[in-house]
């Protein structure tokens, strides 16, 4: 089964448990569950803060055993598949910063959609790695989680991750710089719908990506 084929599965379940849940046929309009919704939030909730502690056993533990993710690799926002959580948890190691590194996410939940046994989710915002010079490095983000009801509660079952912008870099004062540090003239951070990009007044335009 192909990826695409894989994540229509998921969502065609999603769909299939939507009517069902709502005791109704094929012509049955979906039934929103504001009591799940709520728990799925918390759920992803829960998931930002172990994602800050770089608790990569505890992020593994809320993946379900059909769990499967279109990820991005940090250092270079390159696409890689995964479809084997021992798999992610190796995966995992190697994304969370070192070196007197720290992230911090401020991504947040646009859009929460649930039943009671099926939750999806839509998030946008950044990633930002502060590094120990002072600068950070901004990597804005989109993604869609679906998360499954459990006989052990919530679990993820499907991530998919896309940049939604260029990586861009800024110094202390947070104004933008290249890769060699030096500010760019002319350039700022505008933020929109909760995603950053970096503007140069006079082209309207984004900064080229910055990346090591």
């Amino acid at each position: 089964m192909s990826e695409v084929q894989d994540f229509g599965q998921n969502v065609g379940d999603f769909m299939r448990g939507v009517f069902a849940d709502s005791g109704a046929g094929d012509d049955a309009v979906f039934q929103r569950d504001a009591g799940a919704e709520g728990e799925v939030r918390g759920f992803l909730a829960d998931l930002q803060a172990l994602y800050a502690r770089g608790d990569v056993d505890a992020i593994v533990n809320t993946l379900a055993d059909n769990f499967s993710t279109y990820e991005l690799i940090a250092a270079n926002g390159r696409p890689v598949t995964i479809r084997d959580k021992a798999r992610m948890g190796e995966y995992l190691r190697t994304l969370f910063p070192s070196g007197g590194q720290t992230q911090i996410k401020s991504i947040t939940a646009n859009r929460v959609v649930a039943n009671s046994t099926l939750g999806l989710i839509n998030e946008e915002g950044d990633v930002v790695i502060s590094r120990p010079d002072g600068t950070k490095e901004h990597q804005p983000l989109r993604s869609s989680a679906l998360a499954a009801k459990t006989a052990a509660g919530w679990k993820w079952t499907h991530w998919h991750m896309s940049e939604a912008g260029p990586r861009f870099r800024v110094n202390a004062s947070s104004q933008p710089i290249d890769a060699n540090g030096n500010v760019i003239p002319g350039a700022r951070v505008v933020t929109e719908d909760g995603i950053s990009r970096v503007v140069i007044d006079g082209q309207g335009n984004s900064a080229p990506v910055q990346r090591d």
